[in-house]
């Protein structure tokens, strides 16, 4: 072969492998390595879970991916402890990292509603012409666009207002809150400030009541509700031109909008309120803003901000599908160009809105009303944290401070001797925190029945036991010594057998059933020897875990009658149709039922609904019994305005952050696991046993309970003799 030959066969082949690294550097584009990919934190939610699974998968062959977690908070520590490398954060997130002083994060790119606008928001006061200055203010009357978070206005805004000039009252005996309101109805003559106060709309109607003026130059002043012709963004606007206010405290683009349109109102009889105390006229190009929002923004490890930042600002121009899936999981908002030479930390681009980091500086009043809440695991403390820092940017007063105990008992302890203000105690440990003298403050609470604690007793499907009152001599597992079901039982069996049911409800139970298995019955906390045959069916040699399936498993072994468990526990572990108040599917027509649940008469035995002996909610938060009705109400108020901003109905595409979610990939962190709402009164709605009523039934019989544990052990002679001493002295002192 000759040189030529040679040399154009050596051609062919290098110009197929050039072809070749050209075809493999352009599908690089495209297909990216996956250590080499960039992940994205998203907050899952109701809102954007379709979007999530729709738009994720499209980015197999981008140089990004899709990192899940339960909220924007729990982005914002992915991306601070360097998990992830960005995410999208809120400017209250933003003010968050501030407050923690975590600057290993770098603002990269804004996502703007429209281009040319660099914030999202500016807040101005507009007065009639009557109005000189912002001091002829105070006597006048008010319009203002609502006190309760609605979208992207938090109270961070609603107040800022008059935080500016009003002067703070600290008075103690009121709550934080109605100090505000009370501070409100005496700087000015009238106001209108319709719609929620505050979470608690016993409190609201309460406050709403005593400071009527607040609410006199509403449409519908009696009412004061969110369906006044003067609530809201526009409402304010409304009650200024319709002349019910002198002054109005609303959006700078509402206004312009409002005085655009309605052509019969004449601008030059309202004026800007300048924070500096002068007035300026109804010009839009020059207005006086007192604060203004900011934008969200994309926040990036600063190891690769820089990167981030050119290939963000370069997506707008492209329009391959992997670049609009990111734009839309951003919630499809303009992408707006960074300098990327002065990427900014958290705290120097919240400098450029005016007032925005002033505004979320509050100060307390003296002495502190902060709540003291008690965690018993590191998990539960940094949890219980970022709740705080959460609180604090979204105006939830009094703020919690987080301490952490070593155990469960050691909380209950410090609320019972002050150390603490509030825990959230199991319903387990319900009896004992009321011993302690503790009172629920509120409960966690379920979406429905099968999602709350319901305890029975439960039997095979071919038992001879029908009712209640036939396990007499009957053999039982409880799943503890004073537990829910041992409680429940044992109240409803008192209030059945009047006199013939024992003082000492640990003789009660053993004279009533022959043998029994209550578990955990050598626990040391169980201050009383329990009588031998409440645990002669225990197994002695095996160390068993203490809950409901324990306690059924006697009862699928055979070795006991009956098995006091919660309904809810149990049913997740068995099949459908294994219970007879359960409908069978029917291609299994021919299973019978394996399980009964008894009632106290056959008539509730045979309902469709099983008879329960008790029902409880998921864990209730409880203070001492003896704070005072002001500082309960304080406390109160703010577990609702919690629930009402970090619950399951938050504002937005994304919570900021899950009250009741999963924290750092743990479930019933704080919260128990299903917790949906908080409520006081919830179990009262519901048909059955109220847990919290037994309890009471139950403490009331402890000094009944305690005397016939140290009776026995006098005798004949001795028990006559302090029978009649007592007698005598109760005789004497009448």
């Amino acid at each position: 072969m000759t040189a030529e030959r040679r040399w154009s066969t050596m051609d062919l082949r290098t110009s197929c492998w050039l072809i070749f690294l050209l075809i493999a550097f352009v599908d690089s584009y495209e297909s990216v390595s996956t250590t080499n990919k960039w992940t994205l934190c998203l907050a899952d939610s109701v809102h954007t879970t379709q979007k999530i699974l729709s738009l994720c998968p499209k980015l197999a062959k981008s140089p990004i991916e899709c990192v899940i977690e339960a909220d924007r908070f729990g982005c914002l520590r992915r991306v601070v402890s360097g998990d992830v490398d960005i995410t999208v954060l809120e400017p209250e997130e933003l003010v968050a990292i501030r407050n923690y002083k975590l600057y290993n994060v770098l603002v990269t790119n804004e996502l703007r509603l429209f281009q040319d606008d660099d914030h999202r928001f500016e807040v101005v006061a507009i007065a009639n012409k009557n109005v000189r200055r912002i001091w002829d203010v105070k006597g006048k009357r008010l319009c203002h666009p609502g006190l309760d978070t609605v979208d992207d206005w938090t109270k961070v805004f609603s107040t800022y207002f008059e935080n500016l000039i009003i002067k703070k009252e600290c008075d103690a005996n009121m709550t934080l809150f109605e100090n505000r309101i009370h501070a409100l109805s005496n700087y000015f003559e009238m106001a209108c400030i319709a719609g929620p106060w505050t979470a608690d709309t016993i409190f609201d109607y309460q406050l709403k009541s005593k400071y009527r003026n607040l609410c006199a130059a509403c449409e519908r002043p009696a009412s004061c509700y969110n369906t006044d012709r003067y609530y809201g963004r526009e409402g304010a606007l409304l009650c200024l031109t319709d002349g019910m206010g002198d002054v109005a405290w609303v959006r700078l683009g509402d206004a312009r909008v409002h005085f655009e349109t309605q052509t019969m109102i004449d601008a030059q009889d309202y004026k800007f309120l300048c924070s500096d105390g002068t007035t300026r006229p109804l010009n839009f190009k020059e207005p006086c803003v007192w604060i203004s929002k900011p934008w969200p923004v994309i926040v990036a490890k600063p190891t690769i901000a820089e990167n981030i930042a050119r290939t963000m600002n370069s997506m707008m121009n492209r329009t391959s599908s992997w670049e609009s899936s990111v734009l839309q999981l951003m919630e499809n908002y303009y992408i707006s160009s960074t300098n990327v030479q002065d990427l900014q930390t958290p705290d120097d681009y919240l400098h450029r809105y005016p007032n925005f980091l002033s505004a979320n500086v509050r100060t307390g009043c003296q002495p502190s009303r902060d709540v003291h809440w008690c965690l018993v695991s590191s998990l539960e403390k940094r949890k219980c944290s970022w709740l705080r820092d959460a609180s604090i940017v979204y105006g939830v007063e009094p703020l919690i401070s987080c301490l952490q105990k070593d155990s469960r008992e050691a909380c209950l302890e410090a609320v019972r001797n002050g150390e603490m203000d509030i825990f959230l105690a199991r319903p387990e440990e319900l009896l004992d925190a009321r011993i302690k003298g503790l009172k629920p403050i509120i409960h966690a609470m379920a979406n429905t029945r099968q999602g709350l604690n319901r305890i029975a007793a439960v039997v095979k499907r071919n038992s001879r036991f029908r009712v209640l009152k036939d396990l007499k001599g009957a053999k039982a597992a409880f799943t503890g010594y004073r537990s829910v079901g041992w409680n429940a039982f044992v109240t409803l069996m008192r209030n059945d057998s009047g006199e013939n049911w024992d003082c000492s409800d640990a003789q009660a139970v053993s004279k009533f059933f022959k043998d029994s298995c209550v578990l955990d019955w050598n626990n040391k906390d169980n201050d009383n020897k329990l009588p031998t045959n409440l645990y002669s069916l225990c197994k002695k040699d095996a160390k068993e875990t203490v809950d409901d399936l324990t306690a059924f498993s006697y009862l699928t072994s055979d070795i006991v009658d009956v098995a006091f468990v919660n309904l809810k526990v149990i049913e997740n572990k068995t099949e459908a149709g294994d219970f007879y108040y359960e409908r069978i599917d029917h291609k299994n027509i021919n299973r019978m039922p394996r399980y009964r649940v008894l009632g106290p008469t056959l008539a509730e035995a045979i309902k469709r609904v099983p008879y329960v002996i008790a029902w409880t909610s998921l864990g209730s938060i409880m203070a001492h019994e003896n704070i005072t009705d002001l500082r309960r109400q304080e406390i109160y108020s703010m577990l609702l305005e919690m629930d009402k901003i970090f619950g399951r109905k938050f504002n937005g595409q994304a919570p900021t952050f899950l009250l009741y979610g999963s924290y750092e990939d743990n479930h019933g962190v704080i919260f128990p696991d299903g917790t949906r709402y908080l409520e006081l009164h919830g179990l009262q709605t519901l048909k059955g046993r109220n847990y919290d009523q037994i309890v009471e039934q139950f403490v009331k019989k402890e000094i009944c309970s305690s005397a016939s544990t140290w009776i026995p052990h006098f005798s004949g002679t001795l028990l006559l003799y302090t029978i009649v001493v007592i007698g005598l002295n109760r005789l004497l002192n009448y």
